[in-house]
């Protein structure tokens, strides 16, 4: 049997009053819920009602305006607790300027529900309170637009309407996080949420996606050619994909912060119970939770027992099987698991109540124990929570298993010192004995055999505690292998975040070579500019030398008619002429217009990607902070590994000491059937027993201090 041996303790639910404000009662993330939604109905209502909208509708843009916002649901950043940035918010905006505020909040609207429950496989009720923040923020925001005198189509990208366009840009963005924030804030099931990491990486977020999506809708307006069209699509596409890819190793990392954070602490205190309550608040920080629990597995049964449990309907010691239910699916899986990842059939076993993770924690190959988080409420928790959770269940296991094994060697010690007290005793007394008479003789020889039996028990103690320390010291090397490991995983996570910062500035290099394409094609544009000019020059030229001969003809009378009908067709040729070449003039006037904008747009592209592949050098650095810690942990299990050898070394020191001992009494015990002649030779023997007692106290102080040292080991 393999389970921990700690005292098994029902520990209290960490209080929630220090992380409170002060609200109102009546308050709640329902209110806001119900607020928020009939507000989205009726501004959309109204704006169709009163036809604040693009007419005539733009159905193109409102179907591409569609399939942009149910994509960007998949191009979502899961944050710690239960933060949530999308890039759901560029395609809000760019539905505002298409297609007018009304209108645009409905076709967002329409997009997040149909994303969230085919992308994302949300619940109904999830997916239209998402649509709800999201179309109240772009309803609000849009009807301040509207108020402003904002444009829309392309008259939102006019030189005048830049101002109104940068407001309206950031109002959806703070709307919606408002609102979206102030609900998860009030609600009961939400963990503690990080502010300034969430406002940082919403910020990033909707940023990009904002540049993205009006981006994406100044393309559909632009009067290119299907090379050039399907080309900036494809440069748009691959900017948005690495973007998301970049954000969400970021944001990935902040999380991991947390979760070594939390590893650390485990790590520290070698005795799981002394850490149980910090855990509790550190894993609030990273997900919800109503309730906790800790258990060992007894490989002979191959059951859990409870540790440590919140619940109190479940005691320390209760068991339960590790073959059925959602724990023998997690066992069998061998990774975090969620209620969510459950079959039909477990699902049916288990039943609906409420939300749970599972997480198994093994040592090396070998199962220790489990580890449960629940809520009542269902859904909650999606993989993301379960694979950070995963990230702490090595630490965890090795500080359970470390806890089974050091709490025997120091009751095994404290057994030892309390027998070393009783030989020094014993021995002492017996060497009084000796100046007795004869008839005392057989009480000595009575203490003596008790003594020896004393001696034997303690000698029993000290091979266990051997045993204990080469146990130990084998979990301490396979924590300086785990650590290594990490090592070698955090490096390649590195190296791939490098690799990515590459490619991204390979894309903005791609993005600058299309700002030189546009600018060649912006020249050539102005060639053709003079070509029209010319052709007009040349047309007015013509039209007054067919005004000459036409008077010419005038003058010649009969004998000039015919030389006058040719000077007319000839001068409404140059008048068709003069007018083809205005025309000219005027549509490269507003192709130059359209290229110069296209320039200004890749220009802030480029810095935006350039941008990014900064902040993702400064992830890259703080991933070798990572790789150092991870470094750490190794050290520390050869610490672990070098403290168990060294106890395992003086526990045979005392083995070896105790059996002399041992012998020693027996000798005594023999000597004590002679007469009272040889008292001074057992007097002799028993100074050397008493020598021997001492020997042995120290060492058993020895011992003391060096599974301190185990236990501390990591601190």
């Amino acid at each position: 049997m393999t389970a921990a041996t700690a005292p098994a303790a029902q520990f209290e639910l960490p209080s929630d009053e220090a992380a409170s404000f002060q609200k109102p009662a009546w308050l709640t993330d329902e209110v806001v819920r119900r607020t928020v939604m009939p507000v989205a109905v009726l501004a959309i209502t109204l704006g169709f009602v009163f036809k604040q909208y693009l007419s005539p509708f733009p159905w193109t843009v409102a179907l591409l305006v569609l399939w942009l916002t149910v994509g960007a649901r998949a191009f979502g950043i899961p944050l710690p607790g239960k933060g949530f940035a999308s890039f759901v918010i560029g395609t809000a905006t760019a539905a505002v300027f298409a297609l007018g505020w009304s209108a645009g909040a409905l076709v967002s609207a329409v997009g997040i529900v149909v994303g969230d429950m085919v992308v994302r496989r949300l619940p109904a009720r999830n997916a239209i309170s998402n649509a709800s923040h999201v179309a109240a923020a772009a309803a609000i925001g849009g009807w301040i637009y509207t108020l402003l005198g904002g444009g829309l189509g392309t008259a939102a990208f006019a030189p005048w309407n830049v101002w109104r366009l940068a407001l309206l840009c950031a109002l959806v963005p703070v709307i919606q996080n408002t609102t979206f924030y102030l609900q998860l804030r009030l609600s009961p099931a939400i963990a503690w949420v990080d502010v300034k990491l969430s406002m940082r990486w919403e910020a990033t977020v909707t940023i990009l996606a904002t540049l993205l999506g009006l981006g994406a809708l100044r393309l559909h307006y632009s009067a290119l050619t299907p090379s050039q069209y399907v080309t900036f699509a494809l440069i748009i596409c691959g900017l948005t994909m690495m973007s998301h890819w970049l954000v969400r190793q970021g944001a990935t990392g902040e999380s991991l912060q947390l979760v070594h954070r939390l590893g650390s602490l485990i790590t520290a205190r070698a005795e799981i119970m002394q850490a149980l309550l910090d855990i509790q608040v550190l894993t609030r920080t990273l997900v919800p939770w109503q309730q906790m629990g800790l258990a060992s597995y007894d490989r002979q049964r191959h059951e859990f027992v409870v540790l440590a449990e919140t619940d109190p309907t479940k005691p320390p010691g209760t068991r339960f099987s590790a073959s059925t239910g959602m724990a023998g699916f997690a066992v069998e899986r061998g990774v975090a698991t969620t209620d969510t990842d459950l079959p039909r059939d477990v699902r049916e076993e288990w039943g609906d109540i409420g939300s749970e993770i599972i997480i198994p924690l093994r040592q090396g190959e070998q199962l220790v124990g489990l580890w449960s988080i629940r809520h009542r409420l269902t859904r909650m928790y999606r993989q993301h929570d379960a694979s950070l959770l995963d990230y702490l269940a090595p630490q965890l296991a090795l500080s359970m298993q470390l806890d089974s094994l050091v709490r025997p060697v120091l009751s095994a010690s404290e057994r030892t010192a309390i027998q070393v007290e009783s030989i020094t005793a014993t021995t002492q007394e017996l060497a009084a004995s000796t100046a007795e008479s004869a008839q005392s003789a057989a009480k000595v020889h009575a203490s003596v055999r008790v003594l020896a039996d004393t001696l034997a028990a303690g000698a029993e103690d000290a091979r266990v505690v051997l045993a204990s320390a080469d146990t130990a010291h084998g979990e301490g090397a396979e924590t300086r292998d785990s650590g290594q490991r990490m090592v070698q995983t955090a490096r390649g996570v590195r190296d791939a975040t490098n690799d990515a910062i590459t490619k991204l500035t390979a894309a903005a290099a791609i993005v600058q070579e299309g700002s030189e394409e546009v600018a060649r094609l912006h020249a050539v544009s102005g060639v053709v500019q003079r070509f029209g000019h010319t052709i007009a020059t040349i047309a007015d030229q013509t039209g007054l030398l067919a005004l000459n001969a036409a008077v010419e003809a005038a003058r010649a009378g009969v004998h000039g008619r015919g030389f006058a009908v040719v000077a007319q067709e000839v001068r409404k040729l140059a008048d068709k002429s003069t007018e083809e070449a205005d025309g000219m003039e005027r549509a490269v006037r507003d192709i130059r217009a359209t290229l110069d904008r296209a320039v200004a747009l890749m220009g802030r592209t480029r810095s935006e990607v350039l941008s990014v592949a900064q902040a993702s050098g400064t992830w890259s650095r703080d991933l070798d902070k990572i790789v150092d810690a991870a470094e750490a942990v190794a050290a520390v299990g050869g610490r672990i590994a070098a403290a168990a050898k060294e106890t395992a070394n003086r526990s045979a020191a005392m083995a070896n000491s105790l059996v002399a001992a041992r012998e020693d009494a027996e000798r005594a015990a023999m000597e004590t059937d002679s007469v009272a002649a040889a008292s001074e030779e057992q007097a002799t023997s028993l100074a050397a027993l008493n020598d021997a007692a001492t020997d042995l106290s120290k060492m058993a102080q020895d011992l003391s201090a060096a599974v301190a040292a185990v236990r501390d080991g990591g601190e």
